[in-house]
């Protein structure tokens, strides 16, 4: 005669299969959470011709974007970028310049039985001019929508004077090698007034903020305690790495670099003194001579991609 099965025997067996039920799940949604990354993108028709072209003038002020583009052979590249340079208007030829013809097999073997030519985004480094413009702030841009050939997201380097357009899931990081003794300020804005600090933001992999006027990033580095700067972040305290809209008596685009110049980056060297509302700065100019420059900020913008 069978013994009687005990009431908690099924229980004990659901259990492991509901955990690896769970497991299976856990592991389908971090996939699927995953960073994924843009394919490169293929050079087939007239229209890809065009959308690429467009492209390159997006990122036409983003100095350190390079592209590869890919074919059966180097020379079948070399006449695709040619064509290319017959769809940009005199004034933009010159972005050829960032483009490099390759052979697939050269550089993505995995790809080398494309049907059509390939292109890519890679991301150039510091050096020459570029390096001579470096700021002490080091921005470096991952983005899902970058075209690459890489496992994940591509990241790219931010110089001064670059307005890099970027998706909506892209991420930024911020670092600094300058004076260990400076005082350091870290913000970004939208909209004038509209600013964090991201000396407070949690995340290392901060996100960019998702708005028509873009979000310029404001790096500073003073010797001394800079005034406004100063007023910017007690205003922020308790914000907690939230933007916080302060009006626009704190707008840092219109203090720092003044009204009509855009939000492009730029590096300026300003001494404290000067930090403050621009009425005053003109004030100060022309009562005395300039002091020697004591605080360096570095701007940089992230646009919308087209």
């Amino acid at each position: 005669m069978r013994a009687p099965v005990r009431p908690e025997a099924p229980r004990r067996h659901r259990r492991p299969r509901a955990i690896a039920l769970l497991l299976a799940a856990w592991c389908a949604a971090a996939a699927f959470a995953a960073p994924a990354r843009a394919a490169p993108l293929a050079l087939a028709s007239d229209s890809d011709f065009a959308a690429f072209a467009d492209r390159l003038r997006a990122y036409a002020d983003a100095s350190r974007v390079r592209w590869v583009v890919a074919a059966k052979t180097r020379a079948d590249a070399e006449s695709v970028v040619a064509a290319l340079a017959n769809r940009l208007a005199p004034i933009d030829r010159p972005l050829i310049g960032r483009v490099d013809a390759r052979a697939l097999a050269d550089v993505a073997p995995k790809l080398a039985d494309s049907a059509s030519p390939l292109a890519w985004m890679i991301a150039a480094g510091e050096s020459g001019a570029e390096g001579r413009l470096a700021c002490s702030w080091q921005v470096a841009v991952s983005d899902p929508a970058f075209p690459t050939i890489g496992e994940g997201p591509l990241a790219v380097s931010l110089a001064p004077n670059d307005r890099l357009p970027v998706g909506a899931a892209a991420t930024f990081r911020v670092g600094h090698s300058g004076l260990l003794q400076s005082k350091l300020y870290a913000f970004d804005e939208t909209k004038p007034g509209a600013i964090r600090d991201l000396a407070t933001v949690a995340d290392a992999d901060i996100p960019v903020a998702v708005d028509p006027a873009g979000d310029t990033i404001v790096l500073a580095m003073a010797r001394q305690t800079a005034p406004f700067l100063e007023r910017v972040k007690s205003a922020l305290a308790a914000s907690d790495g939230e933007r916080r809209d302060l009006g626009k008596e704190y707008a840092l685009r219109d203090k720092l670099i003044g009204q009509g110049r855009g939000i492009g980056a730029n590096i300026q060297l300003i001494p404290p003194s000067m930090l403050s509302a621009k009425k005053d700065v003109v004030a100060t100019a022309e009562a005395k001579p300039r002091p020697d420059p004591l605080m360096e900020t570095c701007l940089y913008a992230l646009t919308p991609a087209p």
